[in-house]
């Protein structure tokens, strides 16, 4: 967060800000990333301010005070369809294509993609160890076939960080990327509902995914759960199937025929 401030105020003096200026800033985030971050950047301004009032180094009003926050909504689930996906890929710069990849296919965070070292990729037995996460709770996460030919592109080294890259370069080149394919209404947050709604299409398989994507509960998962309909259907008709071998059930001999 601070380096975006930083990117976009520089040194501007604190006596230079205005709303407008505040409120402008508050709306590039929102536009590039969520509400929630805008919330959150605007929070980080208010507190900032009201400090250098505090300490004497502001006179007057604080800037970000009165500005209203948006409404946030923590349901939201939008994730890229497999068309979509396809459209995307090709767009994305060199640059941050190993990146999206890693997202798509493991579902982790950002913050957890970018701090990423070499250390915690283990390309012998196929497991990426998330030791920096957001509920402080270590995971593993099983590499991917197409994943591990990425990383094997970019390394592997001993030590350091896997994809080297400031979070600015990625939150630039994203969303160039999602205009470029003609994918709207999308952040890169929605990378990590992706793959957690892929795989739960394709598996049902709930407290699998919890910990994949290192849930502290159940129920934040739960959000995916209406996504597995239709693995469940699937997995009747299956069993239907398989049954043709041995049903011999004659429809004609239920009661109901006998009347």
């Amino acid at each position: 967060m601070l380096r975006l401030l930083v990117a976009e105020f520089g040194e501007m003096p604190l006596t230079k800000f205005t709303v407008p200026m505040v409120v402008e800033y508050r709306n590039k985030v929102k536009a590039r990333a969520s509400n929630v971050a805008a919330n959150r950047h605007l929070a980080f301004l208010r507190s900032m301010f009201y400090k250098a009032i505090e300490w004497g180094k502001l006179n007057g009003e604080n800037p970000a005070a009165r500005i209203k926050l948006e409404r946030e909504n923590n349901h939201r689930l939008r994730f890229l369809s497999e068309l979509e996906i396809n459209r995307l890929l090709p767009h994305c710069h060199p640059r941050i294509l190993p990146v999206v990849v890693c997202a798509i296919l493991t579902g982790m965070r950002m913050s957890e993609i970018l701090r990423l070292l070499w250390e915690n990729v283990d390309l012998e037995h196929g497991i990426i160890y998330v030791l920096d996460s957001k509920s402080g709770k270590p995971r593993e996460i099983p590499i991917a076939a197409k994943l591990d030919s990425i990383l094997r592109s970019l390394g592997p080294k001993l030590r350091g960080s896997v994809f080297e890259m400031p979070e600015i370069t990625l939150r630039r080149r994203f969303p160039e990327a999602l205009r470029a394919a003609g994918v709207s209404d999308f952040r890169f947050h929605d990378l990590r509902h992706t793959f957690a709604s892929h795989y739960i299409m394709q598996t049902g398989d709930l407290p699998a995914l919890q910990k994949l994507l290192g849930h502290s509960t159940p129920a934040m998962t739960q959000r995916y759960a209406h996504l597995a309909e239709s693995h469940l259907r699937a997995g009747i008709e299956r069993l239907d199937a398989s049954m043709d071998t041995f049903w011999t059930l004659d429809p004609s001999s239920l009661p109901e025929h006998k009347q």
